[in-house]
């Protein structure tokens, strides 16, 4: 299970096993702070009685440490590892709130004979946990559990999944028995009973609001970000953000340079088609910052050369990522082991259409009687997607929202009918208690930070950039920053006859530049509308499924978003139209 993900943690491997219990535990490192072989892992208390393997960073460790160290706790090194084991054995589960960062744990108590899955509030590091029978196993990619050869069932509902939302949401996987753990959650496992029993429970997170008491929340939005990007800056390797020259990562950039100075790296992908370039935004940011800046240039042939090992390189189906894996790369042969990005800027401050989308839908839900005419005589996706607010189920709203086949399509094209779409999406978990009850932009808010950042740009930036042993940092996400977002009013988040993401916008008045935040939204994608269609993958496609024919001249025509023939290409890497046939013919 550690070689599987050996790329994601190149600088070093631990073991411990425990014959006694039947408990093994494993860690690769990707070295960030203290380089030493002091942050080796699995690492132990000095009493031997804790022992904790750990991914992520925990952004508040200082502070933490100062506490503890006014408790006469010692320590030997300088990592945020050791941190987390001392706060355990001073404050117990209570520690698990008290972290802020990103971040997946297990640790294990040899005295009480329990070992505990811990993972942020945000969902940011990945946690897959197996279970059958008497034996549990984690780790940070599913890849992992086939090579540990424990008994797998494939999860036949995958295929409707990926197909009706662009991605498997959590916890579903494609294995029955590997689920994603919920965010803001830590799991108890006792191995004291002959069967492991589990409890889990959620964080119960210290808001620290305090820190800035201000009239203006626009400036209380500048500190708190300001400060998530001091906190996420500390590494004692190489770090440095991505530039594409939108809002979010020009605002990241600027920022990060108060601190950084000359030694910010920014990093930025560029492309010779120019309706996809961004270098004229890039380059204005650029020429406001004192560190280096690395522009690479990605074209059809080098996408063509590395395609078919992105694909394999995908822990999970998904039809995003593929632009995360190259300016990855980018980011690694710039020489940086971490960078800050700007995902969660738009689900937080409204960068969608679906905040517009909102408001409408219980309108559009009391004629949804109308929708299968509607379907019928318009080309509008928007409007084919209108069936769904007949479902309700609030995922059936996301999929209205930004559904990826609309159910006529899913039909034709797959034989896939509503009552098996409906049966495969009713066990996602929802906390449906806390989903704003207003249809206004803090819904929308919630269904983007939990459905599309959460099951999309999370789970595939974090697989792809461990790809090339990178991490990726997002201070937009900050714990402190993100609570104090929801607390504000959707009148203040939201005006109404504004531009997307106004509030954001004018936190910063005095640093971002007018052509940055007046500029049209693209944002970051590759010309694949144009380069798939010449690839042989692709045409390797059209021979093998020629069902799909239609489909396909949809596509060549340029009346579908090419996201659908990568969902086919990312299906018949995984073998799921394999698991679409096997439901047909049952």
């Amino acid at each position: 299970m550690a070689d599987v993900q050996a790329h994601g943690g190149p600088d070093d491997e631990g073991f411990y096993v425990d014959t006694e219990h039947g408990l093994g535990l494993a860690h690769r490192r990707l070295s960030l702070l203290d380089l030493s072989a002091a942050g080796r892992q699995p690492m132990c208390s000095p009493d031997n009685q804790v022992v904790l393997v750990f991914n992520g960073e925990i952004y508040n460790f200082r502070d933490l440490k100062e506490k503890l160290s006014a408790e006469r706790i010692t320590f030997n090194s300088q990592t945020d590892s050791e941190v987390i084991i001392a706060a355990y054995q001073h404050w117990g589960t209570d520690a698990f709130s008290k972290l802020k960062g990103m971040f997946a744990f297990a640790l294990y108590d040899r005295v009480k004979q329990e070992i505990y899955l811990v993972r942020d509030s945000q969902g940011i590091k990945p946690l897959y946990v197996y279970q059958h029978q008497k034996i549990i196993a984690f780790a940070s990619e599913v890849k992992a559990f086939s090579a540990a050869k424990l008994p797998l069932s494939t999860n036949t509902d995958w295929p409707i999944a990926l197909l009706s939302m662009g991605h498997l949401p959590e916890p579903l996987t494609t294995y029955q028995e590997v689920r994603m753990m919920p965010k803001g959650t830590f799991t108890t496992f006792s191995l004291e009973e002959s069967e492991p029993r589990q409890e889990v429970q959620c964080l119960e997170y210290e808001k620290s609001f305090a820190d800035f008491q201000s009239e203006s929340p626009q400036i209380a939005i500048n500190q708190f970000l300001d400060k998530a990007i001091q906190s996420q800056l500390v590494a004692d390797a190489p770090i440095g953000v991505f530039l594409s020259g939108g809002i979010d990562s020009s605002l990241l950039a600027l920022q990060a340079a108060k601190h950084q100075k000359e030694k910010l790296i920014t990093v930025s992908l560029n492309f010779k088609e120019k309706q996809f370039s961004e270098s004229t935004f890039q380059q204005t940011i650029s020429r406001l910052l004192p560190g280096a800046h690395h522009s690479k240039t990605v074209d059809e042939q080098l996408f063509a050369a590395y395609f078919d090992g992105i694909l394999g390189n995908m822990d999970q189906p998904g039809v995003d990522g593929i632009n995360t894996w190259f300016v990855s790369q980018a980011a690694k042969e710039a020489g940086l082991t971490a960078v800050l990005s700007g995902v969660g800027a738009d689900e937080l401050f409204g960068g969608y259409p679906s905040f517009r989308r909102m408001p409408y839908i219980p309108f559009l839900r009391t004629f949804s009687f109308l929708a299968p005419l509607a379907t019928q005589l318009t080309h509008n996706e928007g409007l084919k997607r209108w069936t769904y607010l007949n479902e309700k189920n609030p995922s059936f709203e996301y999929l209205f929202l930004r559904g990826f086949f609309d159910p006529r399509q899913l039909k034709s094209f797959f034989s896939i009918h509503r009552n098996q779409q409906i049966a495969s999406l009713q066990h996602i978990d929802l906390a449906q208690r806390q989903i704003p009850k207003n249809y206004d932009g803090k819904r929308a808010a919630w269904f983007e930070q939990n459905y599309f950042m959460q099951n999309q740009l999370l789970k595939d930036t974090d697989s792809m950039s461990m790809r090339h042993g990178l991490e990726i940092r997002v201070p937009f996400l900050d714990e402190d920053l993100v609570h104090y977002v929801n607390t504000l009013p959707s009148s203040i988040l939201f005006p109404k006859n504004k531009p997307a993401k106004h509030f954001l916008v004018h936190a910063f008045d005095d640093l971002l530049p007018e052509m940055i935040w007046k500029r049209p939204k693209m944002g970051f994608t590759f010309p694949f509308q144009f380069w798939l269609k010449r690839h042989p993958r692709y045409l390797s496609l059209k021979s093998r499924y020629p069902k799909l024919s239609n489909l396909y001249t949809a596509f060549e025509r340029d009346q579908i978003h090419w996201s659908k023939i990568m969902a086919l290409l990312v299906m018949e890497q995984f073998g799921g139209f394999e698991l679409l046939n096997d439901k047909r013919d049952a």
